[in-house]
């Protein structure tokens, strides 16, 4: 049977849950606004369409427009009956979409409360919809339906009874599914069902923090990982300048303004004071526009931020906070609520110099002996041509430096999560809105490897 699989990053994951007779039209992830397009130049012949959370533009009306648009399709096109799978993890997905599954008897909504959704759920959810008997798949719009007439009572066998041994006799072997191929994909497949991560990524202003935070965001979610951002540098509020579609909705909405505040302060109702990037992707900060001294003072406090991290790692797969080591001034009873930190230092001498500077100056003994055993080194913009003592300054050197006897701060040694590759274009993420790991293939694998780490933890 050939499947339209229509779930964005998340495309590899599903399409390795296929069954062998199952086959996607598609080779890269789809997502509803791309739908239109591909349709009409491919006209594929298609069994069934599975929709995940990750196909959604997070705009009710233009996805609703969407998927109407294929709904019709799939009439114009002689080919009613075949079945819509939409699996959500979005429990108002099915009021949302009330109108069109009124309309069209074809939809089938599945709503699953787990933190990730489960493989064998996509499985089960497309087996179950091949193996119905919708008998006008594949006829002729002119042909007349099969009728079926029920058999006479008198004709049917009786049911067979079961035996008091069958209890005793041994089940089937389960169906195994099918591995990814992907080393990275399997890797991440491994470590993240049912795993939540709380990950403070730090370091001294200017070396790469929020450009870390989205990259891993939007890898971790491309991955089906449910994210979160909380942006707590309230002075440069920087996610702003990498979410267009945030910053705008901050200047004309002063409650999405207040957004981080109103996180701290009702951290059960994220889904209305934060802002839903895509589906399983949320991020909550301060628009530039938000200067209420009274409102900072009441709820921009250590207490609240660790009632936020306690709610929100039951929600999520991965909580990432930008998190500049100042502000640990302020917040440092919060670092034992967070489950580890992604260190971030560039690959030179003045870098390492400043991250040590700057633990020293913020925070005592004690907790810096808590971030140093907690922490895993991220090189930002590594410089390959960056060389330490006449060698190239590698990635692990900085992790052996900043452990070297330079601090007392340092005592344990700390492994590197990753390094992300210098290019003069990386900054163009945030003119274009289109993050790194979409620009190269480079950066894909090196986001990816990076949240595999901080997946395994510290």
């Amino acid at each position: 049977m050939k499947w339209l699989i229509v779930s964005g990053g998340f495309h590899r994951i599903v399409t390795s849950c296929l069954g062998r007779k199952m086959e996607s039209v598609h080779p890269n992830g789809l997502e509803l606004p791309e739908l239109g397009e591909f349709l009409s130049r491919e006209n594929p012949a298609l069994d069934g369409v599975l929709i995940t959370d990750q196909a959604f533009s997070g705009r009710p009306g233009q996805d609703r427009e969407d998927l109407t648009a294929l709904l019709r399709w799939i009439e114009n096109g002689r080919k009613p009956g075949i079945p819509v799978l939409i699996v959500t993890r979005d429990y108002l997905k099915p009021q949302e979409l009330a109108p069109l599954t009124k309309e069209y008897t074809n939809i089938t909504l599945i709503v699953s409360d787990q933190v990730r959704i489960p493989s064998e759920v996509f499985a089960e959810a497309m087996d179950q919809q091949s193996h119905k008997k919708l008998t006008d798949i594949h006829r002729s719009a002119k042909s007349e339906p099969k009728r079926v007439t029920e058999e006479p009572e008198e004709n049917k066998l009786p049911e067979k009874k079961r035996s008091f041994f069958d209890r005793f006799r041994s089940k089937p072997e389960p169906k195994a599914e099918p591995e990814a191929t992907d080393r990275l994909t399997r890797d991440l497949l491994n470590v993240s069902r049912g795993i939540s991560r709380v990950a403070a990524i730090t370091g001294h202003r200017g070396s790469g923090l929020t450009s870390t935070v989205v990259n891993l965001a939007h890898e971790a979610s491309k991955r089906g990982l449910s994210t979160i951002i909380i942006d707590m540098d309230a002075e440069y509020r920087s996610t702003n300048m990498y979410f267009s579609r945030f910053h705008e909705r901050t200047n004309k909405d002063e409650q999405m303004s207040a957004s981080l505040i109103r996180t701290l302060a009702r951290p059960q109702d994220y889904m209305t004071t934060a802002f839903n990037i895509k589906d399983n992707f949320w991020l909550t900060g301060l628009g530039y526009s938000f200067h209420d001294r009274k409102l900072m003072e009441q709820f921009y406090t250590t207490e609240k931020l660790i009632g936020l991290i306690s709610v929100l790692r039951t929600k999520f797969n991965l909580v990432l906070l930008d998190m500049p080591l100042d502000l640990f001034r302020v917040f440092r009873e919060s670092m034992i609520h967070m489950d580890l930190f992604g260190l971030c230092v560039p690959n030179n001498l003045h870098a390492v110099l400043s991250t040590i500077r700057n633990v020293e100056v913020v925070m005592d003994q004690e907790r810096a002996s808590y971030l140093n055993a907690k922490s895993k080194v991220i090189v930002t913009k590594y410089n390959d041509r960056s060389r330490f003592q006449d060698s190239l300054f590698a990635p692990d050197k900085v992790s052996e430096l900043l452990t070297s006897g330079l601090s007392d701060y340092f005592r344990y040694e700390m492994k590197t999560a990753g390094s992300v590759p210098y290019s003069d274009g990386f900054d163009s993420q945030i003119e274009t809105d289109i993050p790194a790991i979409q620009a190269g293939a480079e950066y894909e694998k090196a986001f990816g490897q990076m949240l595999l780490r901080l997946m395994e933890g510290a």
